[in-house]
């Protein structure tokens, strides 16, 4: 969804990668946490995804609250 979706860059996709240095803005996080409940079941908040900060804690959280 990262790459496809909010295109960000492949080569980038680092387990320790944070969000922003991914290139997630602002409303690119609202577009994650829509996407992250329709296809995941993960409801997720935009004050969520910031805390976990890397793309592997994001991960985690996904895997830890997938309802699907």
């Amino acid at each position: 969804m990262l790459v496809r979706e909010l295109r960000v860059n492949p080569g980038a996709m680092d387990p320790g990668a944070t969000l922003e240095a991914l290139g997630l803005d602002s409303l690119s996080v609202v577009e994650l946490s829509v996407m992250l409940s329709e296809h995941l079941g993960v409801r997720v908040t935009e004050d969520q995804i910031h805390d976990v900060r890397t793309l592997a804690g994001l991960s985690r959280f996904v895997l830890s609250h997938r309802t699907r």
